[in-house]
């Protein structure tokens, strides 16, 4: 092999190991170009996912608030999404701040105010059912409360959330009127019974004569403008444990569960359901669960009269606000009106005292 051929050879030599370098660091740059853009897209992700949980998963009640006062024309009471502690509390123009049900901590002592309860209505003439619902922490109290009992009128606080329920969501404007008919006809309560057939009423006016005067023909035009079958689709809704058929019967756990459905519809649109809750405490009578508790706490509630029953369901805005139904049988109507009196003198006394220790 010539000199020349030889000094050639090593020359490609080297030119090829040039190439295999660079090409070497070529690979090694591109590597590491790829490892640094996946691990930007990554850290980009875990980003959006933790943003995503603060504005959804752990929100909570706040951002379902949120999303229901964009939804609604008539506003809400909460306007603006909170966290922690403050999302457990609503602040309302008629009733200040109000807790979320179930938020408070529980106070250990049903068992006490059950056996109160029990004590007292066990001693009392005729046959009692009594639910009791601490709304502030959850807790409750049921005595009897499944039992069947005449609804008489309490029936006309299921009726009239239902009514506000539509209204609130523009199926029923409140201004439409309602004309008095002959089939509204029914003897009793009320006013409109009065007034010749045609009269036409306002669906708002309707529904507060048959809260404030219990009005019998009125509620009858109500229903006659929602549908029993709807009505009883509703109490069926929210846990009803009786159904409502022609006999006319319910419970005190079904009024209960009703009074507290007003309670959280109220925290969500006080502008709505603030009216039916005025309408409730303004009523004509004020001689059971009200009567004896303090002036200042206000109290929304539906009494139900028949000849040998007395009843009555309501909210009472204590320091924990709580519902309070009392349904009975075969009693002397002046005695069980005094009953239920002193039952919820009985129990606002034993609720305030461990509510104050909790606040």
């Amino acid at each position: 092999m010539s000199p020349y051929h030889m000094r050639s050879d090593k020359k490609y030599r080297r030119r090829r190991a040039l190439v295999v370098f660079l090409s070497a660091l070529c690979i090694i740059a591109l590597s590491m170009a790829a490892y640094l853009i996946i691990k930007m897209d990554k850290g980009t992700g875990d980003s959006t996912k933790s943003t995503a949980g603060l504005t959804g998963e752990n929100s909570g009640a706040a951002a379902s608030d949120t999303s229901y006062t964009t939804a609604q024309a008539s506003g809400s009471t909460t306007t603006a999404p909170t966290t922690g502690a403050e999302a457990n509390i609503v602040e309302t123009k008629a009733h200040g701040a109000l807790p979320r049900v179930g938020t408070a901590a529980k106070s250990g002592r049903m068992d006490e105010l059950e056996k109160l309860i029990s004590d007292y209505t066990s001693k009392l003439p005729g046959k009692y059912g009594v639910t009791f619902i601490d709304l502030a922490t959850g807790e409750t109290v049921n005595i009897n409360d499944k039992t069947e009992y005449i609804a008489a009128s309490t029936s006309k606080l299921p009726i009239n959330v239902l009514l506000y329920k539509k209204i609130e969501a523009g199926e029923i404007n409140p201004e439409d009127k309602l004309v008095y008919k002959q089939e509204d006809l029914e003897y009793g309560t009320g006013s409109i019974i009065g007034t010749p057939f045609g009269t036409e009423y306002s669906v708002r006016e309707t529904s507060k004569l048959s809260i404030q005067k219990s009005d019998n023909c009125g509620v009858n035009m109500l229903i006659r403008l929602l549908d029993i079958e709807n009505v009883r689709n509703y109490i069926d809704e929210v846990g009803g444990q009786v159904h409502y058929g022609k006999t006319h019967r319910s419970c005190p756990y079904d009024m209960a569960q009703i009074a507290q459905d007003l309670y959280k519809l109220y925290l969500n649109n006080e502008e709505v359901y603030g009216e039916l809750l005025s309408y409730m405490e303004t009523t004509d009578w004020h001689d059971r669960i009200d009567a004896k508790l303090p002036k200042e706490v206000k109290v929304a509630h539906k009494i139900g009269n028949q000849t040998t029953t007395r009843n009555d369901v309501g909210i009472v805005f204590a320091t924990h606000p709580y519902v309070l139904s009392v349904m009975n049988d075969n009693v002397n109507i002046d005695a069980a009106t005094k009953a239920i009196a002193e039952l919820s003198k009985k129990i606002y006394d034993f609720e305030e005292e461990y509510a104050k220790e909790t606040k």
